[in-house]
């Protein structure tokens, strides 16, 4: 009889699925999904204004990265994602895009000229400070508006002029300074034509070449004027009835302790101002 052929065991086959238990699996799933949506719901609810302020800023994110990304019809100058690797001629032409980037940026040799200082216009004028920067302005020291106002223009002219001079550096509009000025602006003459200079040498001096009026007696005022100067010390002169350059000084220095018109010519009312001021010193 030929050999029977072996028979081999059948695996039992696993049971299918019941529906009942796929139907409950799918519920639990749903009530899950449910109790998060519902926890998620709370959570939202109780914090309202910082989850719709992340909601704002993601919307606003998002519509700018797909302007900047998806809408742009050309090149655009800055793209977001372009940090390095660029041509530099793609940079220049990037940074020259504009009028206002095409501008130069100012360096040190370029730098903006310094502003001209100017005075304090909150200062009353005065006819001496007037004076003064007329005279530095013709000498080349005073670049400002001449207003008569003391100031840090007026002051930094004065101390520019005193140190060019080799004199005192303290920047004070004072009569001594406006006699050094007007003798600045107008130097003395050379030594042979100096009258004060041949009369010391013994050689005679015409009045009217010194700036005397002897012809109409303003000698003799001159002379009273000189003399009533040095009794107020004002200056030390000596009453000889010539006008010279020490005596137009302390005139104009009085006349502007006077509050006078500073002229540094002689006249009756200088002499008359004179006595009034030696008479209330003598009382």
């Amino acid at each position: 009889m030929p050999a029977k052929k072996p028979v081999s065991p059948r695996k039992p086959s696993r049971p299918a699925a019941r529906p009942e238990k796929a139907e409950g699996l799918g519920a639990a799933a749903g009530r899950a999904g449910a109790l998060a949506l519902l926890a998620g719901a709370r959570i939202v609810a109780a914090r309202p204004v910082l989850f719709g302020s992340l909601a704002l800023f993601s919307t606003l994110a998002g519509v700018v990265a797909d302007n900047a990304l998806n809408r742009q019809t050309g090149r655009h100058p800055h793209p977001m994602l372009m940090t390095r690797g660029a041509e530099p001629s793609r940079l220049a032409s990037a940074r020259l895009s504009s009028p206002a980037e095409a501008a130069p940026v100012p360096t040190a040799r370029h730098a903006a000229t310094p502003p001209v200082p100017s005075n304090d216009p909150r200062i009353v004028p005065f006819p001496m400070v007037h004076e003064a920067q007329q005279l530095l302005a013709q000498q080349g020291y005073y670049r400002a508006e001449i207003d008569g106002r003391a100031g840090q223009a007026t002051d930094m002219a004065i101390r520019d002029f005193q140190a060019a001079k080799g004199l005192k550096v303290d920047g004070m509009a004072t009569p001594l300074l406006l006699s050094q000025l007007r003798q600045a602006a107008n130097p003395p003459p050379p030594l042979g034509d100096d009258p004060i200079a041949r009369l010391a040498s013994g050689g005679g001096v015409d009045p009217a070449s010194t700036g005397g009026i002897a012809s109409a007696g303003g000698s003799e005022l001159v002379r009273q004027i000189q003399a009533r100067l040095a009794e107020a010390r004002v200056a030390d002169l000596k009453p000889d009835g010539i006008l010279g350059e020490r005596t137009r000084a302390a005139i104009r220095t009085f006349q502007a302790l006077e509050s006078l018109d500073v002229t540094g010519e002689p006249s009756e009312e200088v002499l008359a101002r004179l006595g009034d001021s030696g008479a209330s010193a003598m009382r």
